[in-house]
C-alpha cells in the first residue's frame, strides 16, 4: 500500500496499573473497530489514545484515574517509536520517547527514554516539536496562539460525543481562527510558511493603516471647521496650545 508522508500510525496500546498491563490491544494500518455496551470504556480508549499521541486531556473517567501510564507504539514516517506518559489531573503533562519498540523498550533500561516537556522553552524541545521532527513537518509559530502543538493538530483528527456534531475540529474554548486554518493548511499539505509570514505582516499593516486613517479623520474633522484658509505647522501648533489651554480651565 503507497503511503505518503507525514504518515502517523498507531500500532500498539498498553495502558498499566501500577506494574501490570491492564489493557493491551495491538492495532493495524486502516479501520480499527472498537465495539462494546454503553459505558463500557470505548471512550476511554479513544481518550487514552488521544493522550498518549500528545493531547492535553485532564477530564478522565473514574475508570482511568485507577490506571498509571499509558505507552503507544506509533510508526513515525517508517520509524517505529515508543510514547509514554503518566496519567495525570494536572495540565500539560510532560512525554517520554524511546526509539523502538514497546517490547524492546521492556529490555531496557530507563535513562534510554528521552523526557520531554509540554510546553518548550529557549533551551529545551518539547514533544511537539520532537514528533513535528520525525514526521518531515515544519515547526509552525502562530502570532496569537503561539507554536502549533500535537494537542492543536490532534483535535482536527479526534472528535468525541461532547463536541458539536457540525464541527470536524473537537470543540475548545477561546480558540483562534488562525490556528484552525493553519492546522488545515498543515495537515492538508497546503502550508507556506512564507503565505503565513506575508499574511501576519499584512494584519499588521492594515493595523497600522487604520490607526493612521483614524487619525487623519480626526484631523479633517477639526480642520473642516478652521477658517484658516492656509494651514501651516505653525498655525496647528497654535490651535493645539489654545484646545490645551480650555482644557487646563
Amino acid at each position: 500500500m503507497t503511503q505518503f508522508e507525514p504518515v502517523l500510525i498507531v500500532k500498539r496500546l498498553v495502558v498499566i496499573k501500577g506494574a501490570k498491563p491492564v489493557y493491551d490491544e495491538r492495532l493495524h494500518p486502516g479501520v480499527n473497530v472498537i465495539r462494546g455496551e454503553n459505558a463500557s470504556g470505548k471512550s476511554t480508549i479513544l481518550n487514552f489514545i488521544y493522550y498518549g499521541l500528545g493531547g492535553d486531556l485532564t477530564d478522565w473517567s473514574a475508570a482511568a484515574l485507577l490506571c498509571t501510564r499509558i505507552y503507544l507504539e506509533v510508526e513515525l514516517n517508517g520509524m517505529v517509536v515508543t510514547l509514554a506518559r503518566d496519567i495525570s489531573e494536572s495540565s500539560g503533562s510532560p512525554m517520554d520517547i524511546f526509539s523502538g519498540s514497546y517490547d524492546l523498550s521492556l529490555e531496557q533500561p530507563a535513562n534510554v527514554w528521552n523526557r520531554y516537556p509540554y510546553r518548550r522553552s529557549l533551551t529545551t524541545e518539547n514533544f511537539s516539536q520532537v514528533i513535528f521532527r520525525l514526521l518531515g513537518m515544519p515547526d509552525v509559530s502562530l502570532e496569537i496562539s503561539g507554536n502549533i502543538t500535537m494537542h492543536q493538530v490532534l483535535r482536527l483528527l479526534y472528535a468525541d460525543q461532547l463536541s458539536p456534531v457540525d464541527e470536524i475540529f473537537r470543540f475548545e474554548q477561546f480558540e483562534q481562527k488562525d490556528t484552525r486554518d493553519t492546522i488545515g493548511r498543515l495537515l492538508c499539505g497546503a502550508y507556506a510558511n512564507n503565505l503565513y509570514e506575508n499574511s501576519q505582516a499584512l494584519k499588521s499593516l492594515r493595523k497600522e493603516f487604520d490607526k493612521i486613517d483614524s487619525q487623519l479623520r480626526n484631523l479633517f474633522v477639526v480642520l473642516g471647521k478652521a477658517e484658516q484658509e492656509v494651514v501651516t505647522a505653525d498655525w496647528l501648533h497654535a490651535e493645539r496650545e489654545e484646545l490645551l489651554k480650555q482644557k487646563r480651565q
